[in-house]
């Protein structure tokens, strides 16, 4: 007697008997349901807009396929980039700076924000996806480097946001303050919606694919983001008191 399942693969009764019942069926080819199996998830149709509604069922389908493909968190970096140039540009744009020159050097900082953008963005998401692989892994979780590179890529999608808005409402620099820490701007763009936003996926994504508990996760993620910010910090201030001994110096 033969009878096909669902997915259309034939099985035939196995003369076999188990605890349940007399007869049961099984597929003629045993490694069937493993080909069908990897099938199913590599088939799985990602809905990008549930990373925008509902994180949680975006991450499950993630973790449901076999392989994940970068070419979203690459464009992300891409985004960002351009982004960040133009920012670069309209920075330039609010400078006192005489017409002749204004093209010139409006154009070298775009193209350089595009590329120091692009650059930075993409080497801090393969440091963190490292550092975080490493890190679950050693607290059991199950994922790989690749894996860990897409959630923290797709992660930094709110980051295109927060740059458009800057674009829209950026501030003119004041030169009379450029030595002096804008403590302001500083805590804003940590505690800012979209960095917070950042975070609650990255630690979601994790979570979800490697198997780990968000309080686990949360470890890593929250405790790198915390060194990142002093390092920040210190480069900040020392970058500051460096220019502002140059200019005291070119002064006297």
């Amino acid at each position: 007697m033969k009878r096909r399942d669902k997915s259309g693969y034939l099985i035939k009764k196995s003369n076999e008997k188990n605890n349940n019942s007399g007869g049961d069926f099984k597929c003629v080819n045993d490694q069937l349901p493993k080909q069908y199996q990897k099938l199913k998830r590599e088939g799985v149709r990602m809905n990008y807009l549930y990373l925008l509604i509902n994180p949680v069922k975006f991450f499950k389908q993630v973790a449901e396929k076999e392989k994940v493909s970068l070419l979203i968190p690459i464009l992300i970096i891409a985004i960002i980039g351009c982004l960040t140039g133009v920012i670069a540009g309209n920075v330039v744009g609010s400078m006192d700076l005489p017409a002749d020159q204004m093209g010139m050097v409006k154009t070298i900082s775009i193209v350089t924000g595009i590329i120091s953008g692009i650059i930075s963005v993409a080497v801090a998401m393969v440091v963190k996806a490292a550092i975080f692989n490493l890190v679950l892994k050693k607290m059991g979780g199950e994922g790989s480097f690749k894996t860990a590179v897409y959630v923290v890529g797709l992660s930094y999608f709110p980051k295109i946001f927060q740059n458009i808005l800057n674009i829209f409402f950026q501030k003119p620099i004041d030169m009379t303050n450029v030595y002096e820490m804008d403590w302001v701007a500083f805590l804003g763009g940590i505690f800012s919606v979209f960095n917070i936003w950042q975070l609650v996926l990255t630690i979601i994504g994790l979570a979800i694919v490697y198997g780990v508990s968000y309080k686990k996760t949360a470890i890593p993620v929250i405790g790198l983001e915390v060194v990142a910010a002093g390092l920040s910090l210190g480069v900040s201030l020392i970058s500051l008191n460096s220019m502002a001994g140059l200019s005291t110096t070119a002064i006297s």
